[in-house]
């Protein structure tokens, strides 16, 4: 990939897409971000690449080439976003511009879509927010690239006889603190939300909130879509119960979306809806030309928290007292297998499988039956 090709691109079109990965990108998503970027008081570039995982030196030597001033965001098909900036004279923008990737981190999750990011971070440019502080006694000490790790250990110094067993005992609390890292960051990352002021956590929350609308919206046009040209076939009986279960998870998911009052595990819940959608249409097309292999329709979302993504196995899970197995994703198999905390979807300030939404009751539809007919005992303003 040549870095000063695409640097000189970036002067005349300020996206650039590689075609390698253009078809895995949503073009509604990518233009709402195109929209966004042209209304801000500083450029932004932004380039798409194919690779599994970011090259942050070819983005560096972008920016080189270039010249420019501004951001440089690299992002790709999966989940990845860098950051680069440069602002010539403008030290003040040029720290604020930086502090929004730190707001960003503390906003979406590793498995977030990076175009879901892309879009979230230039809401944050358009309105910056003050990154949280530091927890009170606390140092924050890196290890390696990009992980960071809460280190309290110096309140503890005073209970050490002598210099020799300060230094081992601190040599094993090093080891215990890189063994648990993905623990503890998470332990942070939870006390550092709670920290937050309550007009920040409220704007945070929009702006989760207003970006899962514009991700999910653009799901369900595809949806309506399929499912406008299926209602013009003739289908036997069996793919017409399919289409009319896809059509009310459909229509069950706009109307959460639509309810501007709706939350972030409600609009998780319309994103599971919308998979279900998916899937019974897959089923049809499928069901059409044979009636074997599943491998290529739409599988299921994590059932810890559906924006983690696709789940890519099945494990068992305490949810509430009880034992059952359920999807999770890849970063939620490890954490049961290396036996650390879930990161559940919070329904408030608790983990929504401890609430009493029709989310927690069904596991977003993994137990207690069909999710829309469930839904449907609920009456609308209880959902």
């Amino acid at each position: 990939m040549d870095a000063q090709s695409i640097a000189e691109g970036l002067k005349a079109d300020p996206f650039h897409v590689d075609p390698a990965v253009a078809g895995q990108l949503d073009a509604r998503l990518l233009e709402t971000a195109k929209t966004k970027a042209e209304s801000l008081d500083f450029d932004v570039y932004v380039i798409a690449v194919p690779d599994e995982h970011i090259d942050r030196d070819l983005l560096e030597q972008i920016k080189v080439f270039n010249g420019g001033e501004g951001s440089f965001i690299m992002i790709n098909g999966t989940s990845d976003l860098a950051v680069d900036v440069h602002f010539e004279d403008q030290h003040e923008l040029q720290m604020q511009v930086m502090e929004q990737m730190s707001v960003g981190y503390d906003t979406w999750s590793h498995s977030t879509p990076s175009l879901t990011k892309l879009n979230m971070l230039l809401d944050l440019y358009a309105d910056p927010q003050t990154a949280p502080d530091d927890l009170p006694g606390a140092t924050v000490e890196e290890v390696g690239q990009g992980e960071v790790v809460q280190d309290t250990s110096g309140s503890f110094a005073p209970l050490f006889l002598g210099g020799a067993i300060l230094v081992l005992a601190l040599v094993i609390a090093g080891v215990f603190l890189l063994r648990n890292l993905r623990e503890r960051r998470a332990q942070a990352r939870r006390q550092q939300a709670f920290a937050l002021p309550g007009d920040l956590l409220h704007k945070v929350d929009s702006l989760q909130r207003r970006s899962l609308r514009e991700s999910i919206h653009a799901d369900t046009t595809t949806i309506a879509s399929k499912l406008d040209r299926l209602r013009l076939r003739t289908l036997d009986e069996e793919d017409a119960a399919r289409v009319s279960r896809a059509l009310d998870a459909y229509q069950w998911a706009r109307t959460i979306v639509d309810d501007e009052s709706a939350n972030r595990l409600d609009l998780a819940g319309a994103m599971v809806l919308l998979r279900q959608a998916g899937r019974e249409i897959a089923e049809v097309g499928e069901h059409r030309r044979k009636r074997g292999a599943r491998a290529g329709l739409p599988q299921s979302l994590c059932t810890v928290n559906p924006l983690h993504g696709e789940a890519r196995t099945t494990a068992r899970v305490d949810a509430d007292g009880q034992s059952v197995r359920v999807p999770v994703c890849a970063d939620c198999a490890g954490d049961l297998r290396a036996g650390h905390q879930l990161q559940w979807i919070f329904d408030g300030n608790k983990p929504y499988v401890e609430g009493t939404s029709i989310w927690s009751q069904t596991l977003f539809g993994v137990i207690g039956g069909d999710l829309v007919t469930a839904l449907q005992r609920q009456r609308p303003e209880q959902v």
